[in-house]
């Protein structure tokens, strides 16, 4: 049997390429790459090699449209070889992103 879908807000799916950087518990600077694959009215879900705790604040930057904003770390779990990780953005970073995906490519 399927599982229902029990998420408040449509997904719109894109490939984005990112960049995160974080402080580490230690203190260091630790940096990793990631795709985005979908963003929401609240945030958006990445997938990264890499694992970054619950509740981190990390710096995002979408090199696509060259933004650079902060973003809080919602969940982070394993599906296979990769992580996936729930950033939660601010409302006017989201506005943002969804209005730069809605956007037809030039020359359409």
């Amino acid at each position: 049997m399927p599982r229902k879908d029990m998420r408040r807000h449509e997904r719109i799916p894109c490939t984005l390429s990112v960049l995160l950087g974080w402080a580490a518990e230690d203190g260091s600077d630790r940096y990793a790459r990631g795709k985005c694959r979908d963003v929401s009215e609240v945030g958006l879900r990445v997938e990264t090699v890499d694992t970054i705790p619950r509740h981190t604040y990390v710096n995002l930057r979408i090199e696509k449209w060259d933004m650079t904003t902060s973003a809080r770390v919602r969940y982070s779990r394993r599906a296979g070889a990769t992580n996936v990780v729930g950033l939660e953005l601010t409302q006017k970073v989201r506005k943002q992103i969804l209005d730069s995906l809605r956007e037809p490519p030039p020359g359409s």
